[in-house]
């Protein structure tokens, strides 16, 4: 199996990113429902975070390959990191909130930013090496 290229997987970062915080911007109400009650303005807020990051990673993308620094990339993955370790404290402060159904979602999204995470280590480690056209 063939590892996705760096291009690849910031593209699809920035797709499902940008739907993720477009449907939250314009359904907050039955996604806030489904999750177990929460708060619309809190979901818009962080469909308006996942909104500007979507756009932040595409302008990281349309650098590539030709920028020689991996600073995009590594901003990249640090906010990848950052939402990995902020889900589970998330559902554990939010615990009596949220649904089984707010919990899935929530573990689901993570394990997808995970795969994210993990692929772009692998290539800021090529990158860095010098092993590379991304």
């Amino acid at each position: 199996m063939q590892v996705p290229s760096l291009s690849a997987t910031l593209l699809t970062n920035t797709v499902t990113s940008a739907i993720a915080g477009l449907l939250l911007l314009a359904a907050p109400n039955p996604i806030g429902a489904f999750m177990g009650g929460v708060a619309p303005w809190l979901l818009q807020l962080v469909g308006a975070g996942l909104a500007l990051f979507a756009l932040s990673v595409l302008l990281v993308r349309r650098t590539l390959p030709g920028s020689g620094s991996t600073t995009g990339v590594d901003w990249v993955f640090a906010l990848d990191v950052t939402w990995i370790i902020a889900t589970p404290v998330v559902m554990l402060v939010y615990a009596q909130q949220l649904s089984l159904w707010g919990h899935l979602l929530l573990a689901d999204v993570t394990l997808l930013v995970m795969g994210f995470s993990c692929l772009e280590r692998y290539w800021l480690k090529r990158m860095r090496a010098g092993a590379v056209a991304v």
